[in-house]
């Protein structure tokens, strides 16, 4: 079975009796998402990361998930080299922006321009307000 975002939560936070919505929010993920494929509205707990950059139920994951946190970890960052360079001097957000002409990218939320990351191929969230949003 492949791994949950919960899984990668555990990874990234440490096992804990109980995960709160402030853990999947420091681990760079959302709590509650939909499958790319049937649309059905998951959690982290059913929420399986897929190669595409998308989240997948149970019955809609197939071949495309992850068998370790390591592994998906591994894949998202190579995909962030692939997609966007090797520099290390430019944040992967925005170098997504220069790749598409759009310029700096700016929170919707706060309008932050600093602590922008790229959690998935072109979702991108604010470390300072914790919004996550599409361009």
């Amino acid at each position: 079975m492949p791994i949950t975002i919960l899984d990668y939560v555990k990874d990234q936070i440490g096992e804990k009796t109980t995960y709160t919505a402030e853990d999947f929010s420091r681990a760079g993920v959302d709590i509650v998402g939909g499958c790319e494929v049937c649309g059905a509205t998951i959690a982290g707990y059913n929420a399986h990361p897929a190669r595409s950059g998308y989240w997948r139920c149970a019955d809609c994951i197939y071949d495309d998930g992850f068998a370790t946190v390591e592994q998906f970890i591994n894949f998202v960052t190579a995909e962030a080299f692939i997609n966007h360079g090797t520099s290390h001097a430019t944040p992967p957000a925005a170098q997504a922006a220069d790749d598409t002409g759009a310029g700096l990218v700016n929170c919707p939320a706060c309008g932050g321009v600093q602590n922008i990351t790229e959690i998935w191929e072109q979702v991108f969230k604010c470390g300072n307000c914790g919004s996550t949003w599409r361009p």
